[in-house]
């Protein structure tokens, strides 16, 4: 590396003179940093981590169903695996793209696990144990969660409370299930069912102007 105290330049490379004012060059160690800062370029982005996750998923997927297929479907246990890697994959995508939400996170798998718990329980039985215990569980432990994470990611009620709503509007989804007679057990679906109601109730009457606003936001009001 050179220098021309005159110009007040660093000048890469073997130079006779300076290229500016044609003087002597004074011979200096190291090279000059770059004019802008060197961003670094990630190993993987997210599209090609998408792309990667989503191929090991069909591979699985037609692998699972191939042998489904050879051994004629006497072996559930390669539907639930298929349904498990659906499920994996579709909170990898979820995770990935809602992780500034995570609220919308939670919410979003917890309907896929509803979703899943239900249809494997249809699936090997019914026996019930999925609208009787883990649905009521479920969804208590949802607005249990999304309170805390509210609270520690310290967000306004008008950011959150409509998850809330969600949440409602699903508790009250447990009459199916009591309705069609596979919920034989309905006390902790009902528990829910009230607390939800209860926290609603109170949302509307005490924080009313924040359910509006939240409304206006969503809808463009």
């Amino acid at each position: 590396m050179q220098y021309c105290p005159k110009c007040k330049v660093n000048i890469r490379g073997r130079k006779e003179c300076c290229p500016l004012c044609q003087g002597q060059l004074r011979q200096i160690d190291g090279e000059p940093e770059a004019p802008f800062p060197t961003l670094k370029k990630k190993k993987i982005s997210n599209i090609t981590l998408f792309k990667m996750v989503t191929f090991i998923f069909i591979a699985s997927e037609i692998i699972f169903e191939t042998i489904n297929i050879q051994t004629e479907k006497i072996y559930p246990v390669f539907g639930i695996m298929m349904l498990g890697f659906l499920v994996a994959w579709i909170t990898f995508i979820t995770t990935m793209y809602l992780r500034n939400n995570l609220i919308k996170v939670i919410t979003f798998e917890v309907v896929v696990a509803i979703i899943v718990d239900v249809y494997v329980d249809i699936k090997t039985g019914p026996h019930g144990w999925s609208v009787m215990w883990m649905v009521p569980s479920t969804l208590f432990g949802l607005a249990i969660a999304t309170i805390i994470t509210a609270k520690v990611l310290k967000l306004r009620l008008d950011e959150y409370i409509l998850y809330l709503v969600l949440d409602l509007f699903m508790a009250l989804s447990q009459i199916i299930f009591i309705r069609n007679g596979m919920n034989t057990f309905t006390w902790p679906a009902v528990a829910v069912i009230m607390v939800y109601l209860i926290l609603i109730a109170a949302l509307i009457i005490f924080r009313f102007s924040d359910l509006k606003r939240a409304a206006q936001k969503m809808f463009n009001l």
